[in-house]
């Protein structure tokens, strides 16, 4: 089958949105399709220089650039990416003019707010997984200081989604849609398409799980925490942080993902008594480094308050790590129940209070009880490879095809 993809965020060696383009495109590549890729031109710098080591068969990346990009408030504001998406979709005609395409794939940006407009070429057109659909719970508002006002507007824009006429008419027109997580799943049936289907776009190549779920033995040794993803306001350090004061256990916290204000979070460790034992280093470090911080550590200690389906709590699994989250958006499906804690959300005193007690209840673990955690993590995890997702993938556009 001849594919077209729609992904703006794609990069190799990268998690989340730009790694969801790339696993997306090489892995339908590697199942025998031959893939056309739409993304931005800013990604083609890495893109070009890690194909010059590891060239690929059956993947062409189309690169797109939107002039006068500064004059529409950088290449990641909306009318960038409003721009970008009207340049894919002339890009595209171009492009069946002279190959037949069979059916487009829309990855990024996975989100239901900005709707792909490639539907415009009619030809078969699946979206997602894509998610967005998820909302900062009320009670949890205080934690995004200065920027309450515009969590609280992107809330209202999410509740107002079913009443748009735009939306209804794009989605509409697809042929197939993917939902991430269970909020995002409920507003696409809210606008008019009930034929949606959930499936997590958080995925692992075989390659990442570790051969096996971690076996955990006695130790004396403070309990090894681990907190990843990069430092904005949703998600929420500084709750970890309020968290960490109240455990009762003794811990240490490593943190990695880059932050905006590094005096800023020393300041927030000081004021709570933790900077002896949490430890931070800005910047961003290769995804290699990041597997070994999984394998070092005893626990995933994870508060996001608005994530489609974070895909640090399946790296977090897929090598046997335990996790500590919130019973919210995707991790609360993601997850499994047995393969951590998962704390519901109600107030603000309740989850800081539950949360550390779920972190005291885990250093108190038997080795038996924290191991049967990992088993059931790792397990959970191998169901959620790349090759799953193609698999799924061939199933949904024979659907999509059948819909002609």
């Amino acid at each position: 089958m001849q594919l077209l993809i729609s992904a703006f965020a794609c990069l190799p060696n990268y998690g989340s949105e730009p790694g969801n383009g790339w696993n997306w495109s090489v892995n339908l590549a590697e199942a025998g399709h031959t893939v056309y890729v739409l993304t931005r031109s800013q990604n083609r710098e890495r893109i070009e220089s890690f194909l010059q080591d590891h060239p690929l068969a059956n993947v062409h990346f189309l690169y797109l650039e939107v002039p006068f990009s500064r004059l529409l408030g950088g290449q990641y504001s909306g009318p960038h990416y409003l721009a970008w998406q009207l340049l894919a979709v002339s890009r595209a005609r171009k492009l069946i003019r002279t190959v037949k395409i069979d059916l487009i794939h829309h990855i990024s940006y996975g989100s239901i707010h900005v709707p792909s407009l490639l539907w415009r070429l009619k030809l078969p057109i699946v979206i997602g997984p894509i998610g967005g659909g998820q909302t900062t719970p009320d009670s949890m508002i205080e934690y995004f200081g200065k920027d309450k006002f515009k969590e609280r507007l992107r809330t209202a824009l999410t509740h107002a989604l079913p009443f748009l006429l735009f939306h209804r008419y794009c989605y509409g027109k697809m042929s197939a849609i993917l939902a991430t997580n269970r909020e995002t799943l409920e507003l696409f049936r809210l606008l008019g398409r009930p034929d949606a289907q959930l499936l997590f776009d958080a995925a692992i190549p075989e390659s990442f799980l570790s051969p096996e779920p971690r076996t955990f033995s006695a130790s004396e040794e403070p309990l090894r925490l681990l907190w990843i993803g990069r430092i904005l306001p949703r998600k929420a350090l500084p709750l970890t942080l309020d968290i960490l004061a109240k455990v009762n256990a003794p811990f240490t916290l490593t943190i990695i993902g880059d932050g905006p204000d590094a005096p800023a979070i020393h300041e927030m460790l000081q004021a709570r008594g933790l900077s002896e034992r949490v430890f931070w280093k800005p910047g961003r470090i290769p995804w290699s480094e990041v597997r070994e911080a999984y394998i070092r550590h005893d626990a995933m200690l994870f508060t996001s308050l608005r994530d489609s389906c974070a895909h640090q709590l399946l790296e977090a699994l897929a090598v046997g790590l335990p996790v500590i989250t919130l019973r919210i958006h995707g991790g609360q499906d993601l997850v499994p129940d047995e393969a951590g804690f998962k704390i519901p959300v109600h107030s603000r005193e309740q989850v800081v209070h539950d949360t550390a007690a779920a972190v005291t209840a885990f250093a108190a673990m038997s080795p038996m009880a924290r191991s049967r955690m990992s088993e059931v993590g790792w397990s959970f995890a191998r169901t959620q490879t790349w090759e799953h997702r193609v698999a799924f993938a061939a199933e949904i556009y024979t659907y999509a095809l059948s819909k002609i």
